[in-house]
């Protein structure tokens, strides 16, 4: 029954090909042939005369191994076509290795609370924060006897140092009166001591609170922790009105733009590949006409002995839009100068027709328009082919193609007969 319908199906799209595309073919005309098409019912002499006397309202594709034909939208998408932009690009001299972008280590910050507490959280995900946004708020108790702890300290400290100015002032006057107080001496040396203790007991509550407020800002008591750089807010972990201990994480912030490509590659592949070495990462769905990411090598410290995998790694000041954490994508290392860039396509657009290479090209101006061209291919790397016969920004079909090859109409003067296509793709004249 499957093979039944694909046959059936095939049948179908290609005699709507056949009638929608056989009054845009590149005319052969054979010496002696009537055209209708010409003006004034005028008999064609020769090939050049034919040329110059139609009255088609499309331009007539008579450049070497070009053919028109119309693919009704709705056919298109029975076929699963599918399209690429012709674009220029290496495709020799590279090396290639799937991987995804990843966050560098230092792209993570993480924001605790700084005492025990309550929390009020001021942000939620994936919210973009600037440099000294408010992150969440802290009501500590702890806070509170920090403060006090400070300012008692401050008033022994100060009470201290007066009981000693007394004393000081009191000693002199006996000293100056020729008698000596060898008790007052000795509460004089006791409370130098025990102002010099509360002047350090002192110093260490200011650097315990100098220490919180390092970390967060004091606002009528409460604690406000902002964000030191701008980022985006990665989670949440705690709700508002949570009490959590200090130190528990309240809040992730990461920098996007803090980012590398991380591949994985066996030894015999990285033999060329050296540090700083320019490479590009294209995404795995290459075909979309998204920019490749560029920037330069950087080889991981040492091979997993397990696995026999070494990292490699692609760093760079600027990123595209479409790179982001998790993106997978084929990082390619340019390991040796290659002719200067040229139009390539990846090769799933070439088919071969008898002894030539053809691909399917759109219309700029009908979407339902398909150009059969003869390409010439170049260089290839396994994924990507040179070819000579296309421009930069040309729509050519990609998913599809081979389909195409089957339904379209046939080149020349040559028809096709009367047939159908099995499962395999062959076709075979007459009935079943």
């Amino acid at each position: 029954m499957n093979r039944f319908t694909f046959t059936t199906l095939i049948a179908l799209l290609l005699a709507t090909f056949w009638l929608t595309g056989c009054g845009e073919h590149a005319h052969d005309h054979e010496h002696g042939e009537t055209c209708e098409e010409h003006a004034h019912d005028e008999t064609c002499g020769t090939h050049n005369a034919q040329a110059k006397e139609h009255e088609h309202d499309e331009t007539c594709d008579h450049a070497h191994g070009e053919e028109a034909f119309r693919v009704p939208e709705s056919a298109q998408r029975l076929l699963g076509l599918s399209v690429v932009t012709a674009m220029p690009r290496r495709v020799t001299g590279t090396v290639r290795f799937p991987g995804r972008f990843e966050l560098m280590p230092d792209a993570r910050r993480a924001y605790s609370a700084p005492l025990p507490g309550v929390i009020e959280v001021r942000v939620r995900t994936p919210q973009r924060v600037a440099a000294g946004e408010t992150l969440f708020t802290l009501h500590a108790p702890e806070w509170v006897r920090m403060n006090g702890e400070v300012r008692d300290a401050a008033a022994a400290l100060t009470l201290l140092k007066a009981e000693s100015e007394a004393l000081r002032k009191r000693l002199s006057q006996l000293r100056e009166a020729g008698v000596r107080h060898a008790e007052l001496e000795q509460q004089l040396a006791v409370k130098e001591a025990e102002a010099a203790r509360a002047e350090q007991t002192r110093q260490n509550a200011e650097a315990a609170r100098a220490a919180i407020l390092a970390l967060c800002r004091e606002q009528d008591g409460v604690l406000t922790v902002v964000a030191r750089e701008a980022g985006v807010v990665e989670r949440v972990p705690v709700a508002s009105g949570a009490w959590v201990d200090a130190g528990a994480e309240v809040a992730a912030i990461v920098r996007a733009d803090r980012l590398w490509f991380r591949a994985d590659g066996i030894p015999a592949e990285l033999v060329r590949v050296r540090d700083g070495q320019a490479g590009f990462v294209e995404p795995v769905t290459a075909h979309t006409g998204q920019p490749p990411a560029a920037g330069r090598i950087e080889l991981g410290f040492a091979t997993d002995d397990a696995t026999r995998i070494h990292p490699v790694y692609l760093t760079s000041d600027a990123w595209p839009a479409w790179a982001g954490p998790g993106r997978a994508g084929v990082l390619n290392v340019v390991i040796a100068e290659s002719p200067p860039e040229q139009i390539a396509l990846p090769e799933a657009c070439v088919v071969t027709d008898g002894l030539q290479s053809i691909v399917f090209v759109h219309d700029p101006h009908d979407a339902q328009r398909l150009i059969r061209r003869v390409v010439t291919l170049g260089a290839c790397d396994g994924d990507w082919v040179a070819v000579e016969g296309v421009a930069a920004g040309e729509v050519v079909v990609l998913d599809g193609a081979y389909e195409l090859k089957l339904a379209a109409p046939s080149s020349g003067t040559t028809q096709r007969a009367a047939g159908h296509f099995h499962a395999d793709g062959q076709f075979h004249e007459g009935e079943h």
